[in-house]
């Protein structure tokens, strides 16, 4: 065992020791180190009494997350940017440890001791799932290479490390108290700062390069970080928005956006904005005055695209019933659909009232069947 490996495993017998530094926080004792994935399990708990409850879709989310990883690292002969990141677990612990000053090395008593999660719990399972799935994988593989490769891998991931923070001499009243903290604290980014910082998510690249690239949408301005548009915001459309109609333009059941997609993809995407403007008014980007300021109005309009699409209707005719459209802001026009005048100009029902609303007064100018469309790939 090198000096790495025995500075990051733990010894499994009374005491488990882990090398780490301390100091303190509000008169508390912290201490900071990290810990091999695979002694996860053996070593950190979680107590539902402290914690939320566990999304299992976040944890499958983030087991994905690591296997995807793993991949792109095994594919990546020359080890270039991997873009995969975990921060710390937080843990409180509950019974007795102990810290060598000047080894800075922790001693945890492993009969009598637990360390408790307060913050991590969804990476904590996510990780497991992983490493319990690859040895599925282990297990059913039959073919000699692919069971290295899949060992290969399984101890690529069981020896990657993770921080972790260590909350000494503090009782259950306070371990909720700090979870409460931990996550109150917290800015959460908005949807729109996350798409934009997103960098292995293709469905984000590619909204963030039509918000960069396309000729109408980088003249009318995207809102890259905030979830609304006021009038005083001189944006026009928000990114959130643009991310929705990537997804609406692609046929996930049957294609996904993918490095071998991705260039068709944003040709075919950056058309249909082309063409959506080239049929809306010149001064679209005018505050107030349209409908279309609202975010509800492209979803509409692009979920009618691509159902008229699939119901094989001509693009020349889909794209003059958008042109034909009166989208100024008329109690008049837009009543039959639901709309009703408030304080801030014309409403629709909560939720997808708006976008529905624009759909159905789509679809009647050109009798197309007002039925829940799903979502397919653009026409070329």
């Amino acid at each position: 065992m090198n000096k790495t490996e025995e500075r990051h495993n733990l010894e499994i017998n009374n005491y488990a020791t882990i090398s780490g530094v301390r100091g303190k926080q509000f008169g508390r004792e912290i201490f900071s180190s990290v810990i091999l994935f695979k002694d996860l399990m053996t070593f950190l708990s979680v107590f539902p009494e402290v914690q939320r409850e566990v999304s299992e879709r976040k944890v499958i989310s983030i087991k994905r997350y690591v296997l995807s990883g793993l991949r792109d690292l095994r594919n990546n002969k020359k080890r270039k940017k991997i873009m995969r990141f975990f921060s710390s677990i937080t843990v409180t612990a509950r019974g007795n440890i102990f810290y060598n000053e000047e080894d800075q090395r922790l001693a945890i008593d492993t009969k009598n001791s637990k360390l408790s999660i307060n913050d991590g719990q969804h990476r904590f399972y996510g990780i497991n799932e992983a490493i319990g799935e690859l040895n599925a994988m282990y297990n059913r593989a039959e073919d000699e290479n692919e069971r290295n490769t899949i060992l290969a891998d399984l101890d690529e991931l069981k020896n990657m490390i993770i921080p972790i923070v260590i909350f000494n001499g503090i009782d259950e009243t306070e371990e909720k108290q700090l979870f409460h903290d931990l996550n109150n604290l917290a800015q959460r980014p908005s949807r729109s700062a996350t798409i934009r910082l997103a960098q292995t998510d293709l469905y984000s690249k590619l909204s963030r390069e039509l918000a960069e690239h396309n000729k109408y949408l980088s003249s009318f301005g995207v809102e890259m970080d905030k979830m609304s548009i006021h009038r005083k915001n001189k944006n026009f459309i928000l990114l959130t928005t643009i991310y929705f109609i990537v997804h609406e333009l692609i046929d996930t059941e049957k294609e996904t956006l993918s490095e071998d997609t991705y260039n068709s993809y944003r040709e075919a995407i950056n058309e249909v904005f082309d063409r959506i403007f080239e049929s809306l008014p010149e001064d679209v980007n005018v505050k107030g005055k349209y409908l279309l300021e609202r975010s509800y109005a492209f979803k509409g309009i692009v979920k009618f695209i691509v159902a008229a699409q699939k119901a094989n209707i001509k693009d020349d005719v889909i794209y003059e019933a958008i042109k034909e459209t009166d989208w100024t802001n008329k109690i008049t026009t837009w009543s039959p659909y639901g709309a009703t005048e408030g304080n801030s100009g014309i409403l629709f029902a909560a939720g997808e009232g708006g976008a529905k609303a624009i759909y159905k007064s789509l679809s009647d100018k050109i009798n197309l069947p007002t039925v829940s469309p799903k979502m397919g790939r653009p026409r070329v």
